[in-house]
């Protein structure tokens, strides 16, 4: 029923009622937000706070049961199932495989917010009862940083991406969200189950990407205007964008094998590259023993820091504008980021996917932050630099850039930096510009994972970097993050279905080492050389 007529014979058809969810609804928040934006963003933060303050405990149950399960999957003797069957060969070496995995998780964020820790110490939550600054703030703000930011947000996605690989690989469903919800409902996951929740998925990340790039045009604007002295604005930032824009579409187009494959490891060796110089030139002792101390409070802390709520009166809300709202972010991206995942991990073990999806890099997430987090705050406290000053006068986004003073070189650095940036969200952009293409379509053939149309990438690239733009001109973009926040609230129920159901499958029976039917295209066997 939502397939269209395909005139031109391809083997596929456009999902018409799923593609038009997205469209109608950010074409109405932006009217919202044009005829009367003050009411507009008034009205969705008043929202978003109810929504976290009555329904943010079951955000953080849920994500805490992802972690658990996932763990669960990974030592349990059915981490040793092949997504594809016995003979499934993988298409890509364990390197790119990574690098595609890291950059499409949190890409752009881990160039963004690393100042989140000095932020936190300066300012921790009334129900913690820290003094703001002390070594126990620092101490708390690294181990918090870390818990936004490395095995949650990765078992959130990877519990979405291998229930999906499933159930595409091995019980030969379509490769799509709502797939990973037939052991749970059987036939009754497609139709009308599998409209609703493609397009609830399709409208969160359209959303998530948009405010995400919103983050990488201020953080480039404001790179532009220290570095050139060209005023940040609605002028820089439509020009940014045209060229992100530009970028990822174009990289999208020349497919999953040469594009995304090509960006992610340039990206992810630019990474390895800023991390390593600044932790070598950084305060590399202080470093490592602020690393080292925060990561032990991280790990003995874990289940008190992902289940506290603060829920007296006289709190300030504190983890439902932040650990919660995380939760919900990383929700919102969850099932395409899953689904993009899956279209990496046929030929691989369940094991290999949660290691290689979670394991490594939330442990490169401690690395970074770790590294960054630690110089900026040495930087703050010990060096003189008034970073909580430069946060105050002009956000966020500077801060990245400014740190980099306290390293060598930074007429160097602070330009790669830049680079830095625009790759990676050219390199999320791309990825989830492709999936969510492949989302849109009904494919006649079987070849799940083979490119989509270069239409539809074009006219999501297109769709998300207006969004993007235009919410960002308006002054709602505050808006657009809090409703694909917003959205991660159903897409929490819809993975724990998707949970519950393969939970019930197994103790049914039913999960066994099936062979797919499903082929890559342009499959090959790893280059063990690569």
């Amino acid at each position: 029923m939502e397939n269209s007529k395909n005139s031109s014979n391809k083997g596929y058809s456009i999902r018409w009622a799923v593609l038009l969810v997205p469209l109608v609804i950010f074409g109405f928040l932006f009217i919202m937000g044009v005829t009367n934006e003050q009411l507009f963003v008034s009205v969705m933060w008043g929202f978003f706070e109810s929504l976290m303050v009555n329904v943010g405990w079951l955000i953080s149950l849920g994500s805490l049961s992802f972690v658990i399960f996932a763990v669960v999957l990974m030592i349990h003797p059915l981490g040793k199932i092949k997504l594809g069957g016995k003979d499934a060969k993988p298409e890509f070496n364990t390197w790119h495989w990574w690098a595609m995995s890291l950059c499409a998780g949190i890409a752009i964020g881990i160039v963004f917010w690393p100042p989140e820790a000095l932020i936190h110490s300066a300012y921790p939550p009334r129900g913690m009862f820290l003094e703001p600054d002390s070594h126990e703030a620092i101490i708390w703000a690294m181990r918090t940083t870390f818990l936004h930011w490395t095995f949650t947000p990765y078992a959130i996605y990877v519990v979405a991406g291998v229930l999906i690989a499933y159930a595409a690989y091995n019980l030969k469903r379509p490769l799509a969200p709502s797939s990973a919800l037939y052991p749970l409902l059987g036939e009754r996951s497609t139709g009308l189950t599998a409209t609703i929740v493609d397009a609830i998925t399709l409208f969160a990340i359209v959303g998530g990407t948009a405010g995400s790039l919103g983050f990488g045009l201020m953080q480039l604007g404001a790179g532009f205007e220290f570095m050139l002295n060209i005023p940040t604005g609605p002028t820089l930032w439509i020009a940014l964008c045209v060229i992100i824009v530009a970028g990822y579409t174009i990289s999208s187009i020349t497919g999953l094998n040469r594009g995304i494959k090509w960006l992610s490891d340039k990206n992810a060796w630019l990474f390895i590259g800023l991390m390593t110089f600044a932790f070598i030139f950084g305060p590399t002792a202080f470093i490592l023993n602020l690393t080292t101390q925060s990561a032990g409070a991280y790990v003995n802390n874990f289940f008190e820091a992902m289940t506290f709520t603060d829920p007296f009166p006289d709190g300030d809300l504190w983890p439902q504008w932040w650990d919660m709202f995380w939760y919900a972010d990383w929700l919102s991206f969850a099932p395409i980021v899953g689904m993009f995942l899956a279209r990496l991990a046929y030929g691989r073990t369940i094991r290999e996917f949660l290691m290689v999806n979670m394991v490594l890099p939330a442990l490169f997430g401690i690395a970074w932050f770790g590294v960054f987090g630690s110089l900026i705050i040495h930087g703050h406290y010990y060096q003189g630099m008034d970073y909580i000053g430069i946060y105050h006068e002009s956000g966020i986004e500077m801060l990245m850039l400014r740190v980099l003073e306290l390293l060598p070189l930074v007429e160097v650095i602070r330009p790669i930096l830049i680079i830095t940036i625009f790759i990676s969200f050219i390199t999320l952009a791309d990825s989830m510009t492709s999936t969510v293409s492949m989302l849109s379509i009904s494919r006649s053939d079987e070849l799940t994972t083979s490119e989509p149309p270069v239409s539809l990438k074009l006219f999501w690239g297109l769709l998300t970097g207006a969004t993007a733009i235009i919410f960002l001109v308006t002054g709602g973009l505050e808006g657009v993050k809090i409703v694909k926040t917003i959205a991660g609230i159903p897409i929490l129920f819809i993975q724990i279905a998707m949970m519950v159901g393969f939970i019930v499958y197994y103790f049914r029976g039913k999960v066994v080492d099936n062979p797919g039917t499903y082929n890559i295209t342009n499959q090959n066997t790893v280059n063990k050389d690569v």
